[in-house]
């Protein structure tokens, strides 16, 4: 059996120094297993971005175990408008990471580039375009397409559809789950939608107050949820259909 991609164990996490000095996340424990799609659900504040954000290590004021069992992990945002450089073209953003990752070679970064686009549903057109002048859905398959084009395995959707409307999201969440099949990824995906979560995760894991309450194969959590935080979220689930 494959070692598990992403182990935590008994995690805690603090903001801020001194006197602000708050604790965020409660003896979290949590692994996703290579090829896995983990859902991290719960309303705003209850710790999930946060977990996120200790995966990929921009959290350092932390205790117990975590372990990342990947190179370059990356993240795509729930705003593409809002971490996408509006001042540079689709093909300045996508070659970017490449840059940083040390391919100096102007060429085989364009064919890099050249080889994602049909990829994420894009076309050469759209090198030369502005975040701007794209669509919604179109700035999300670049940000997809730039946390991919290093070769990451592993890749955190913090709430990755919920900007955009419910046919462009339904784009955006088949796209993903061809994504993984093709390039063997691991996602581990943030959101308080629990429809979203059920069309995409293999198992969930339920957030509130900085710990996880309630964990398993979504089907299983859907149908038989044990924790009444997680009945709270499914009937907030149902009343909006």
């Amino acid at each position: 059996m494959s070692d598990p991609i992403v182990r935590v164990r008994n995690l805690n996490s603090w903001y801020g120094r001194g006197k602000e000095r708050k604790q965020v996340l409660r003896d979290v424990s949590v692994e996703l297993a290579p090829g896995e799609v983990l859902g991290i659900v719960g309303e705003s504040g209850s710790g999930k971005t946060t977990l996120a954000k200790c995966v990929l290590g921009m959290v350092t004021d932390i205790t117990g175990e975590l372990t990342v069992n990947s190179r370059r992990p990356q993240m795509v945002f729930q705003d593409p408008y809002g971490s996408l450089n509006p001042a540079k073209t689709v093909g300045w953003i996508l070659e970017e990471p490449l840059r940083a990752a040390g391919v100096k070679d102007k060429d085989q970064r364009r064919k890099k580039v050249m080889e994602f686009l049909p990829l994420v549903g894009l076309e050469e057109e759209h090198l030369n375009r502005k975040p701007a002048q794209l669509s919604g859905g179109q700035r999300q398959r670049v940000a997809i397409a730039a946390a991919l084009i290093q070769g990451s395995k592993l890749i955190v959707l913090d709430e990755p559809v919920s900007a955009l409307d419910v046919t462009l999201q339904a784009q955006i969440l088949r796209l993903l789950a061809d994504l993984k099949e093709r390039l063997g990824l691991s996602y581990l995906f943030i959101s308080h939608d629990l429809a979203v979560v059920y069309q995409l995760c293999d198992r969930v894991a339920v957030m509130t107050g900085g710990e996880i309450v309630e964990m398993g194969d979504v089907d299983e959590v859907y149908d038989h949820p044990k924790h009444e935080y997680t009945q709270k979220l499914l009937d907030a689930s149902l009343a909006l259909d």
